[in-house]
């Protein structure tokens, strides 16, 4: 696998195709959910190409953004298929990296632990001091994809979010849930 040639496409490819007022699901999004799938792959002690296909799944997770916001994770799963080849990906990569992108969907559960991991690295942010400032992006980029919000209603739907997200690797649960669990606590305080 030619890991860093397929990173640099994609990375390439979402700085000039995404659009402007994704100001969420953005490249800084991308690399944050890269970021944070390196640091708990190290903690989960996955082998060499386990690392390189979570993070690849990390780097291409939202690609199908380029095309259409709503069921983008299909056309993620899409163009790494029509693309991996290219930098040696075989096909049993290419299907636990679709399987991993599929994952991210609201409302699915991860079943193998690059499912897990790549589930935390989606939600990382939620356990980190500035989960405030990244929810704001996302409530101004729904806003704008029609999905408006009063700042109540976000708050709501966040308190109701919270609630149901959990997460799945022994090293997320460690390093994050508190945080998480206090950033729930401030919004319920929030009437």
């Amino acid at each position: 696998m030619d890991f860093k040639n397929a990173k640099k496409y994609i990375l390439e490819r979402l700085e000039t195709e995404l659009p402007d007022n994704l100001y969420y699901h953005g490249v800084h999004h991308t690399m944050d959910v890269y970021d944070a799938s390196i640091k708990i792959g190290e903690l989960e002690n996955l082998s060499q190409e386990e690392k390189v296909v979570v993070n690849t799944a990390a780097l291409y997770h939202d690609a199908g953004f380029i095309f259409q916001y709503e069921e983008n994770e299909v056309l993620a799963v899409k163009m790494v298929n029509e693309v991996l080849p290219k930098f040696g990906y075989n096909n049993k990569q290419l299907n636990v990296i679709g399987d991993i992108i599929l994952t991210t969907r609201i409302k699915t559960r991860p079943k193998t632990l690059l499912e897990k991991i790549m589930c935390d690295a989606d939600y990382d942010y939620l356990g980190r001091n500035d989960v405030g400032q990244i929810a704001d992006t996302l409530f101004r980029e729904l806003a704008e994809y029609g999905f408006p919000f009063s700042e109540k209603d976000w708050n709501i739907t966040q308190v109701k979010f919270l609630n149901k997200h959990e997460y799945y690797t022994k090293s997320s649960i460690q390093l994050r849930r508190d945080n998480k669990w206090d950033y729930l606590r401030y919004l319920k305080g929030l009437k």
